[in-house]
């Protein structure tokens, strides 16, 4: 598994967004991290889906927290970017491997199920982690 940069790039702007005293524009944001407008929109569009933040249009708009920094998980801003799929939707590869006299389903489910611990642990990782816990750390 590999995290795409939207899932960094994500955290940063809500960062820069919940560091601002007020709305902040998306060429203010895409200036600040070095990324493209155009990309950076993509980006945000997916955070304003997911309600993390709202867009205000006027010319003192710009993007504004829905939530306290405290009250933001990595794992809330992971579900914006890479979504709600389970990680493991099987292939079913295993029944080509073992001989078919062989309980091929169990195995396969074994794999399965170990591969959705791993997915648990690392989703109840990120619950744990706030942006706030992640300012605090940086201030340290």
């Amino acid at each position: 598994m590999k995290i795409r940069q939207s899932f960094e790039q994500a955290i940063c702007i809500l960062l820069l967004i919940g560091a601002s005293d007020s709305p902040i524009k998306s060429h203010e944001l895409s200036q600040k991290l070095g990324v493209s407008d155009s990309y950076l929109k993509k980006v945000t569009r997916q955070l304003v889906v997911s309600g993390l933040i709202t867009s205000k249009a006027s010319k003192l708009g710009g993007f504004v927290l829905n939530k306290n920094l405290k009250d933001i998980s990595l794992f809330n801003i992971f579900e914006a970017i890479e979504g709600k799929e389970k990680f493991v939707e099987t292939t079913h590869l295993v029944e080509k491997v073992f001989d078919p006299k062989l309980k091929v389903k169990e195995t396969e489910d074994v794999i399965v199920n170990y591969l959705n611990t791993a997915e648990e642990q690392y989703k109840a990782k990120l619950k744990e982690i706030t942006l706030a816990h992640i300012i605090e750390a940086a201030q340290e």
